[in-house]
């Protein structure tokens, strides 16, 4: 012992010599730090005295993974804790410890042992500012810090990383429980509101003060989604009233027989059709079973959604940014004829709001995939006045240009899949159309032929003419092309084919030039029409749009040139259109510009550059320089915006060249019941335009997923919702709230694990699954349980031990909670396993394999007093099938192929 003690520089007066406690085997202890829910692999020795409990300063160090330099010679210990600004330096000859809070003296706060230095555990929470709390019961040492500790939160990154769904890979939802919010006679409906007051004048004109509103409902009314958009005018006088009741099925099952996807009446929007009728938007009715979201047109699609009063949108397809648009009264943001490729086409519109807000809305598209099943029939029927709202408070003279009303026009569509490669569509139409009434009636085929899908298409104006398409899209290597090509035949009239037309032919093809390191996508197009009177327009097109980094930039080029051969006269136009955004430090740029590059022209047609720097998280500025070149007029602005909890506030000023000045002010926020505390609530977040959650925590301590009386509701627990970490924090009766979640997308809430502060608590599942309608508040039971452990030993048909076998354990609606391999004598543990009923299978692959049954008799049954299930030896089953001369031989050792 002297020799260890001199190895290790124990003092040469010993506790022995002075009567003291000296370290022994009965008084070691061996224990294992845990930090809310994870256990530390390293453990910490250390011993109980009679006045408390000491711990080795290296097994900590190391633990904690601190750099900090233990030197045993010059009895120093060296380095920093958590942080770089938190220097430690331990000076045992000088009896002190100085920290950055300042200089302590050593007492009787160290012991030597035979393994190094021993810290008292009292001593060791206030050198490092944590709370270390001895449970021997189950040798830990439970560690907790009012500030997060960096390698806590580094597992927590990895942790959350680890279960992200792997990447194009489909998350299966279907796995986890599913939870329905049933629709109500009446739901109190949560509302967005935007009052924005200004004052503008200058420039020879008088100063005028403008006053705006905007409110959207969302709530239920007889069992249906009731959406309503009020607007006023610069007069705060109620403009426009729109409203819509609608019910969205994703799986289907609405209006019995029909079995509809989507039912709507009020402001609604109906489908297009191939050649005749685009899609429109107006007071109506609607009914479809086809998936949400799906697209009606083959080689493109129309976006629209609601833009409130401030807010620009952008465009990105596979990652591009190909459009911008900024707020138009109306409110809606639309993006017509969006081209799509061969393949998959995801399209995404990010909106930005002028508090700082972002929202994304996304949809996939896939063109020369199998998009109706065999014998899957698709329909839809629709009834609208076109571009005219529900409630309209204005005089119809008073409408002008594109509010004008378009007329009433209904249509009807019937899909119907073939085979895997073939689909038919037959459709007819009624517009209000070149100031009269025109019906249609068309026919469409899609077929696929290997990397190539085609699209023929008919359509008949009754009385009139008829039009004949043809469209295809396909890949050739990495080049993805497209043709089309469109024929007339009498006087045939519609949304997408002009009077003037004879026939139109076109070609594309979108590709990726490799430059070296850097990749440059190009979509290039040609087309040309021939109008009934001779007359040829020739156009082409040239667009790109890159992302290097943080930077996005969007660019196309457009040449048209017109012919007339009576007259032998030709004119050119070429236009230019820029859209970039980028981060540059804590800069946000957004630019947008377009220009005449027409022969004898050559000027800007307008010119954006928007500015945005977080000052906070909850505040920004921005500024914003715009150019009009044909009045040849520059605008600035600037602004601040602050989103507070319970409102959005934006404040902003402008100069234009001409003189004229103006300043406004905005304020936004939502109201929504509140289910909490009574009431309503209000927020600064969109509650009518998403979806939201009460969620409720409890300890369930029988492992049956229901709160029963005695079980405790559970405060500071973290909320996640789609794998995404959110604000929301159980309060004191363990409910919180969600809110943020996009509509009729299913997601994935649960527990943030990291969040629990007993490592020997675990969620009973990974969450349930909940698909969200807006406005509506769903309700959730999240139940946390105690967790056991099942262990037992393995053995193959003829009695040996079996190393390497996959075991996974199951719950009650069959889904793999826990799974583990046996080692090499057959031994298998499976920790952490919340209370409840489970059975125990071999996994598919390996019972294939040893060439046994799956199925392992018998429930495993954990529960309060019965945490541990020692299974004791289990004997595998032989498949019946299984030739006899094989059930005697060795099994083998699996445990190099499934590990």
């Amino acid at each position: 012992m002297a020799m260890l003690a001199a190895a290790f520089g124990i003092s040469g007066t010993t506790a022995a010599q002075t009567g003291e406690w000296q370290a022994n085997d009965d008084d070691f202890l061996l224990l294992q730090i845990t930090v809310g829910q994870y256990r530390l692999t390293d453990d910490v020795r250390g011993y109980q005295m009679a006045d408390g409990i000491c711990l080795d300063l290296a097994d900590v160090v190391r633990a904690l993974d601190m750099p900090l330099r233990i030197d045993k010679k010059s009895r120093r210990a060296t380095g920093w804790l958590f942080s770089e600004e938190q220097t430690f330096t331990l000076d045992r000859d000088s009896g002190t410890v100085q920290t950055v809070n300042g200089e302590i003296s050593l007492e009787d706060e160290i012991r030597d042992t035979p393994e190094g230095w021993c810290v008292r555990v009292g001593t060791l929470s206030r050198w490092f500012g944590l709370e270390l709390e001895p449970d021997l019961f189950n040798s830990a040492i439970r560690m907790s810090s009012e500030e997060p500790l960096p390698f806590i939160e580094a597992i927590n990154r990895k942790n959350r990383a680890a279960r992200l769904p792997a990447k194009r890979q489909t998350f299966d939802l279907g796995r986890f429980p599913h939870a329905d919010t049933e629709y109500r006679v009446w739901r109190t409906p949560s509302v967005d509101i935007v009052v924005t007051a200004g004052m503008n004048g200058g420039a020879k004109r008088k100063f005028s003060s403008n006053r705006r509103a905007e409110a959207y409902l969302a709530g239920e009314i007889a069992a249906a989604s009731v959406t309503a958009r009020i607007a006023t005018d610069q007069d705060f006088v109620p403009q426009t009233v729109r409203l819509r009741a609608f019910r969205n099925a994703p799986d289907g099952g609405l209006l019995g027989p029909l079995n509809a996807r989507q039912v709507a009446a009020g402001d609604v929007e109906t489908l297009s059709g191939q050649l005749t009728g685009q899609t429109s938007v107006g007071r109506g009715a609607f009914v479809s079973n086809r998936p949400l979201g799906s697209s009606t047109r083959f080689s493109s699609t129309t976006l629209r959604g609601t833009l409130p009063t401030g807010w620009d949108a952008e465009l990105y397809r596979n990652g591009q940014l190909i459009a911008f648009q900024s707020d138009t009264e109306d409110g809606r943001y639309e993006f017509l004829d969006v081209e799509l490729f061969y393949g998959g086409n995801d399209l995404e519109v990010v909106l930005y709001g002028p508090q700082g807000q972002i929202r994304r809305e996304s949809v996939n598209l896939p063109i020369g995939f199998n998009q109706i099943e065999p014998g899957q029939t698709y329909y839809w029927a629709g009834i609208v006045e076109k571009d005219r709202d529900l409630l309209s408070l204005r005089r119809s003279d008073d409408l002008v240009g594109s509010l004008q009303p378009g007329g009433w026009r209904w249509g009807v569509g019937v899909e119907h899949g073939l085979d895997k490669r073939t689909s038919v569509a037959f459709g007819a139409q009624s517009l209000f159309l070149a100031n009269r009434r025109r019906h249609y009636l068309e026919g469409t085929v899609w077929r696929t032929f290997g990397a190539m899908q085609a699209e023929f298409a008919a359509a008949h104006e009754l009385g009139e003419g008829a039009v004949f398409q043809g469209n295809a899209l396909g890949r050739i290597g990495s080049i993805n092309l497209g043709a089309s090509a469109v024929w007339k035949m009498g006087d045939y009239v519609s949304d997408f084919i002009s009077g003037d037309l004879s026939h139109r032919f076109g070609l594309q093809a979108d590709m990726s030039l490799n430059l070296g390191v850097f990749k440059l996508p190009l979509q290039i197009g040609a087309g040309r029409a021939i109008q009934r009177n001779g007359e040829s327009v020739t156009e082409w097109q040239i667009a790109t749009a890159v992302r290097a980094g943080r930077i996005n930039i969007g660019a196309e080029l457009e040449r048209e040139t017109r012919y007339d051969p009576s007259r032998d006269f030709s004119n050119t136009g070429t236009r230019l259109q820029v859209l970039a955004n980028t981060v540059v430090r804590k800069f946000r740029l957004r630019g947008n510009a377009g220009f005449d590059l027409s022969e004898g022209s050559g000027r800007f047609d307008f010119a954006q550059l928007s500015l945005q720097r977080d000052l906070s998280e909850r505040s920004e500025l921005r500024a914003q320089v715009e150019y009009l070149g044909p009045s040849n007029l520059a605008r600035l602005s600037l602004g601040y915006a602050h989103r507070f909890s319970k409102f959005a506030l934006r404040a902003d000023t402008t100069y234009a060249s001409d003189g004229a000045i103006g300043a406004n002010l905005s304020l936004a926020f939502s109201l929504g019941p509140d289910p909490i505390g009574g009431g309503f609530r209000v927020s600064e977040s969109k509650l009518a335009r998403n979806g939201q959650v009460e969620v409720t925590v409890f300890r369930d301590e029988d492992g049956d997923g229901l709160r029963s009386e005695g079980e405790d509701l559970l405060p500071e627990i973290g909320v996640e919702a789609g794998f995404r970490l959110t604000d929301a924090i159980t309060d004191e009766t363990g409910r919180a709230l969600v809110d943020g979640l996009r509509p009729y997308t299913p997601v994935l809430v649960g527990i943030d694990e990291a969040s629990l502060g007993d490592p020997y608590l675990v969620p009973q599942s990974k969450g349930v699954v909940l698909i969200p309608r807006p406005g509506v508040m769903a309700s959730l039971m999240l139940p946390i349980s105690p967790s056991g452990e099942v262990e037992g030993i393995i053995r193959s048909p003829s009695g040996v031990d079996l190393g390497g076998v996959v075991l996974e354990l199951l719950d009650q609606r069959g889904n793999v909670v826990a799974s583990t391999i046996s080692e090499y004598d057959g031994f298998f543990l499976l920790d952490r396993v919340p209370y409840g009923t489970y059975r125990l299978q071999v996994a598919e692959d390996t019972a294939q394999k040893l060439d046994v049954e799956s199925a392992l008799p018998g429930d495993i049954k954990l529960a309060r007093g019965s945490d541990v299930a020692r299974l004791g030896t289990i004997s595998l089953k032989a498949n019946a099938s299984r030739p006899l001369a094989l059930q005697g031989a060795a099994e083998p050792d699996l445990r190099l192929a499934f590990r």
